[in-house]
C-alpha cells in the first residue's frame, strides 16, 4: 500500500518551526505510512537521521517572518518593506505552491499563510499549526511601525481559512482550536553519555550547552569559558567547518551530525537565546535553563512566564550575555536540581492528526 501523502509548509524564520514540524512528522510517522511534501527555506540535512520519509523538499521561501540584525535584535524598518515587497500574495505564486503539494491528502502550515493559501486553491484540508502567528507579532509593533496595520488584517483573515487548528505551548494568545498540546520537541537519538563521549567530556565534567537555537549566535567573547578549565562549553553554530577542539570549547557547525535534542539532554546546563524549539527540548530534557530574552520580541515575555512557571530557569541579561559576565552564575546554575523529563506534545498532536486521516472529516476518499 502506498503511503499517504502529507504537506508541510514551513515560515522562514530560523529552525525553531522546523524543529516542531520535524518533531510533528516524526512522530506521526510511527503511527502511520505517511511520506511528506515540505515546502519552505529548510535545509536537507535538517532531516538526515529523522526517520521522515520525504517525498520532495522544496526550498522556498513562503513568507517574510521577521528580517533579522542579529539573532536577538530584529530590523523592523527592512521586515515592512520585505512585507510590503511580498504581500499581497501573487496568485501566481499561490499557484506555483499548490502546485508542489499535489498528490498531498492534508496540508499542514506552520504559521506560513501561503500554506493556508495554497490549500485552499488545491482543495486539499489545512492545518495551521502555531504557538503565535505573524498578525500577533506584527500588532505588537503598531504603534511604532503603523505601516503593519494592512497586513496584521490581511494575515489575521488567512489564518482563519485554516480547516484544523492546532496549538502548542507556550501558547502567546489562546484562541478555539481543535487541539492545545504540550511543548513539541523532536526527540533524542542518542544516550547522553554517548553524546557526551563524541564531544570528548568526561564523565565527571560540567557540561555547559550555549546555543542560540540553529541561528548563528552573537560573537561571544571565547575568554571568559576558557578561564573555566573546570566546564566544558558546547557552542553549536560556530563559524567552523568541522567540529573543533580548543581547550575546554567544543565548537560546532550548524550542520554538525550531532542532533540538537542530544546536545541539550547530555548537557548539565543550557545558557542561549529563548525561542521555541530550544525551550521546548529543554522542557522535554528537564535540564536547567540560564536564559536570554529578545528585547523586543512579543513572543519572549510569553516563553520566559513559561519557563518561570514549569520549569528550573533563569533569566540572563542581554548585557551579562555578551559581555560574558553570565559564566559567573554557572556554579549556582550546575547546582539546581532537574525537574525531569516532562511530556512531550508531539505524540498527542500525531494521534490527532491520525484520527483526522482516519475519520473521512477530510473529504477525500
Amino acid at each position: 500500500m502506498a503511503p499517504l501523502r502529507l504537506g508541510y509548509c514551513i515560515t522562514a524564520h530560523g529552525f525553531g518551526h522546523a524543529a516542531r514540524s520535524a518533531a510533528i512528522m516524526e512522530a506521526l510517522s510511527r503511527l502511520a505510512e505517511v511520506e511528506f511534501v515540505v515546502v519552505g527555506a529548510v535545509p536537507a540535512w535538517f532531516f538526515a537521521g529523522s526517520g521522515i520519509r520525504l517525498a520532495a523538499l522544496h526550498p522556498l521561501q513562503v513568507d517574510v517572518g521577521l528580517v533579522q540584525a542579529t539573532a536577538l535584535q530584529e530590523e523592523m524598518g527592512a521586515t515592512l518593506a520585505a512585507l510590503d515587497r511580498f504581500y499581497p500574495l501573487d496568485a501566481g505564486f499561490v499557484g506555483q505552491v499548490a502546485s508542489l503539494f499535489a498528490g498531498c491528502r492534508l496540508l499542514l502550515s506552520d504559521i506560513a499563510p501561503a500554506g493556508i493559501m495554497a490549500a485552499a486553491r488545491a482543495g486539499v484540508p489545512s492545518v495551521l499549526v502555531e504557538n503565535f502567528t505573524w498578525d500577533w507579532i506584527y500588532e505588537a509593533y503598531l504603534d511604532r511601525w503603523p505601516g503593519l496595520a494592512p497586513h496584521v488584517r490581511s494575515l489575521r483573515a488567512i489564518y482563519r481559512q485554516a480547516d484544523f487548528h492546532l496549538q502548542t505551548e507556550p501558547v502567546c494568545r489562546l484562541s478555539d482550536c481543535d487541539l492545545r498540546v504540550a511543548p513539541v520537541s523532536r526527540a533524542p537519538r542518542r544516550p547522553p553519555a554517548q553524546v557526551r563521549r563524541l564531544l570528548q567530556v568526561g564523565p565527571e565534567q560540567r557540561m555547559v550547552l550555549v546555543t542560540m537555537g540553529g541561528v548563528r549566535g552573537e560573537p561571544l567573547d571565547p575568554a571568559p569559558m576558557l578561564a573555566r578549565p573546570d566546564l566544558v562549553f558546547v557552542l553549536p553554530g560556530s563559524p567552523v567547518e568541522r567540529p573543533t577542539v580548543r581547550e575546554n570549547l567544543r565548537l560546532l557547525p550548524l550542520d554538525s551530525g550531532i542532533h540538537h535534542p542530544d546536545l541539550i539532554a547530555a548537557a548539565d546546563v543550557v545558557v542561549g537565546k529563548v525561542g521555541y524549539s530550544t525551550l521546548a527540548e529543554v522542557h522535554a530534557a528537564g535540564v536547567p535553563f540560564a536564559y536570554v530574552c529578545r528585547p523586543d520580541f512579543p513572543e519572549s515575555a510569553h516563553l520566559a512566564s513559561f519557563i518561570d512557571r514549569t520549569m528550573t530557569g533563569r533569566e540572563i541579561s542581554l548585557t551579562r550575555f555578551l559581555d560574558g559576565a553570565w559564566v559567573d552564575d554557572l556554579d549556582s546554575l550546575v547546582r539546581l536540581d532537574s525537574r525531569g523529563r516532562r511530556v512531550n506534545g508531539a505524540p498527542e498532536a500525531a494521534r490527532f492528526l491520525s484520527r483526522l486521516l482516519d475519520s473521512g472529516q477530510l473529504g477525500i476518499p
